[in-house]
């Protein structure tokens, strides 16, 4: 196992979200930001699920970056997950107020 040569590798994680994520303009805008971040988290489980599949099978690829990318697809996971439950507590909220 090569140890030194996993740094420069590495991609860094942003703790801010790209643009799209950023600002909403319109109505509709927020399903969309909703839609994409599903997209782009099957996206990145799929591919951490390919990497860990690659390195098992073949022993090819970088046992580092595998870990990253699935604890990143984790990650993502659980925020959305949280986040689908911050909503439907909302909307039981809501539902259950008196008109």
């Amino acid at each position: 196992m090569n140890i030194q040569g996993y740094g420069p590798h590495i991609k860094p994680i942003s703790l801010q979200k790209p643009e799209q994520y950023q600002q909403v303009e319109s109505k509709g805008q927020f399903a969309n930001i909703l839609k994409q971040y599903v997209a782009d988290m099957n996206h990145d489980k799929k591919e951490a699920a390919r990497n860990a599949e690659k390195l098992a099978i073949t022993g090819e690829g970088n046992m580092s970056e595998t870990l990253i990318a699935m604890k990143q697809a984790d990650l993502s996971f659980q925020l959305m997950l949280s986040a689908r439950n911050k909503l439907m507590e909302a909307y039981r909220e809501v539902s259950r107020m008196q008109v």
